[in-house]
């Protein structure tokens, strides 16, 4: 059974029935996940709030269909990723623009960000599931909707070139 495990079924199930405190619970349970997923994709934190709105209602929306999501947090990756895919020029273009760094960042820090903004989409969201979420490959696959290995094998090649990236700029 997944992360989310029966206690997400029967939340589910309430949800189904009507119940929208159980879209409370399901909050609670899975959102931080998805905000800092969403955060780490690059989007402005209002642009991460709207989001992560739009992927609760869409529980709400699937109505009694939602007694049949087998994982919660899959589900609501996939809709996060699917509205992402289908995001204009214009939004993703505003979202290459770096923040400035703050007194509390550390150059280290900063470098890492950099780094990881090189990486293809598909290696930086393995990483950040990895490193950040503490997510197995089968997790991380189940959530992205891709086989565990080909998890490991983003995740392999993105520590490739983290390595070289960060280790030419040690050396710069």
């Amino acid at each position: 059974m997944s992360r989310s495990g029966a206690g997400d079924n029967a939340l589910l199930r309430k949800l189904a029935a009507g119940d929208t405190a159980a879209l409370g619970d399901l909050y609670d349970r899975h959102a931080t996940a998805l905000y800092r997923w969403l955060l780490a994709k690059g989007l402005p934190r209002g642009d991460a709030d709207d989001l992560l709105s739009e992927c609760f209602l869409a529980l709400v929306d699937r109505g009694e269909g939602a007694a049949r999501i087998a994982d919660v947090r899959a589900y609501l990756f996939a809709i996060a990723r699917n509205r992402l895919a289908h995001r204009t020029p214009e939004a993703q273009a505003l979202e290459l623009v770096p923040e400035p760094a703050t007194d509390q960042q550390s150059s280290d820090a900063v470098a890492v960000r950099e780094a990881l903004a090189d990486l293809p989409p598909e290696q930086c969201e393995v990483v950040v599931l990895k490193v950040w979420h503490g997510h197995t490959f089968a997790e991380i696959g189940a959530l992205l909707g891709i086989p565990p290995n080909t998890a490991s094998s983003r995740y392999r090649y993105a520590l490739e070139k983290l390595r070289a990236i960060l280790g030419e700029s040690d050396d710069g």
